[in-house]
Order: structure tokens, then C-alpha cells, then sequence
């Protein structure tokens, strides 16, 4: 019987553990480096590829410990995210502060 064409499980699960996991080292390594529209992008792969695994109960229940450590780090990778928003919210707030302040000092002047 010639297997051509077809994928041993082992292989199949191997395969698709080795870009679970890659994806979800590569988003967090982008995280933490800042590269925000980088981590986006492998968060939708890292979606699709979940959704295509899903699809196949057997496969998706035996990656169970990569889904565990990419969980992991997708939190990791979503508290950085969660860090660097509530940063550039101050940021904004600092400089909506700022143009109120020179709003009011330029219709001050107008006034004068």
C-alpha cells in the first residue's frame, strides 16, 4: 500500500506543533520589541492555523501541551500589548492636555 500523497499523523501533529509553537514565539519576541503591526499579522495567522486545527479534534486534542504554552505566551504578548496602550493613552492625554492649555493661552491673546 503506497502512502504517497498521504501524511503519517506523528508527522501531521509534529508539523503543525513546530508552527503552533513558532507562531507563538514569534508573536511574543515581536512584542517585545516593540514591532506592533509584526504582531498583529502573527496573531491572525496564529488564528487561522487555529481555526484549521480545530477542524480536527483528534490532532487538536494532542496538541493540548503547545496550545497550553502558546496560551503562555499570547497573554505575555497581550500585557505588553496592554502596557504600550495604556503608555500612549497617557502620552495622548499628556498632549491633549498641553493643546487645551494652548488653546486657551492663544484665545487669551486674542483677547488682549
Amino acid at each position: 500500500m503506497s502512502m504517497t500523497g498521504a501524511v503519517p499523523p506523528s508527522t501531521e501533529r509534529e508539523t503543525r506543533q513546530r508552527q503552533l509553537l513558532g507562531l507563538g514565539r514569534l508573536i511574543l519576541q515581536q512584542a517585545r520589541a516593540g514591532q506592533w503591526d509584526a504582531v498583529r499579522l502573527a496573531d491572525h495567522r496564529l488564528a487561522q492555523l487555529v481555526d484549521h486545527l480545530r477542524q480536527q479534534p483528534a490532532l487538536w486534542q494532542s496538541l493540548v501541551p503547545a496550545r497550553d504554552q502558546v496560551r503562555h505566551w499570547h497573554q505575555e504578548a497581550f500585557a505588553l500589548c496592554q502596557q504600550e496602550t495604556a503608555q500612549r493613552k497617557q502620552e495622548w492625554d499628556a498632549l491633549s492636555l498641553k493643546r487645551e492649555g494652548l488653546q486657551a493661552y492663544d484665545e487669551a491673546q486674542a483677547w488682549a
